[in-house]
């Protein structure tokens, strides 16, 4: 068993270049690259003649606009929370007891808030909400017994 030709040869350990990149890809300041998106158009333009071969067009470079350092630093908003600020036991649940642990898994507490939505419309609406269990329905507990009140067209004291 032996290794590629391309693996053994030096073509592809040559180093990236402007003319080996893509459209956009300009090594010399990088102007092209910014937050704006891809291939938001180069700052500068090719010229044949002369040493440098590229030169970078004064209206053309991105230039982003912020209030002054002195206005954001007595400002009362920030955008980020200190490394030293404490969040106790009770904010912590209250933060993250209704977040998912991942992007598609159900929240935790799905259930309750559910119910609690449930609620809420039921009220809003004027429907007629009971506090009890009626006889005979506490077998699959209450739970059960509200999705069958949510879900039931009949109504139950």
């Amino acid at each position: 068993m032996f290794p590629t030709a391309a693996r053994l040869s030096k073509a592809s350990r040559r180093p990236l270049t402007p003319k080996r990149g893509n459209k956009d890809f300009y090594k010399g300041t990088r102007q092209a690259a910014l937050p704006g998106g891809h291939r938001t158009g180069a700052p500068g333009r090719f010229i044949v003649r002369g040493s440098g071969k590229y030169r970078l067009l004064d209206e053309k470079v991105r230039v982003f606009v912020a209030p002054h350092v002195t206005d954001i630093n007595q400002c009362e908003l920030k955008p980020y929370v200190h490394t030293e600020t404490h969040v106790t036991a009770s904010q912590r649940k209250d933060l993250y007891s209704l977040m998912p642990l991942t992007p598609g898994a159900p929240s935790p507490r799905w259930r309750e808030t559910r119910i609690k939505n449930r609620l809420s419309s039921a009220v809003s609406t004027g429907k007629e909400v009971p506090t009890a269990l009626p006889e005979g329905k506490a077998k699959g507990g209450v739970l059960q017994w509200f999705k069958g009140i949510t879900h039931s067209k009949e109504k139950t004291v």
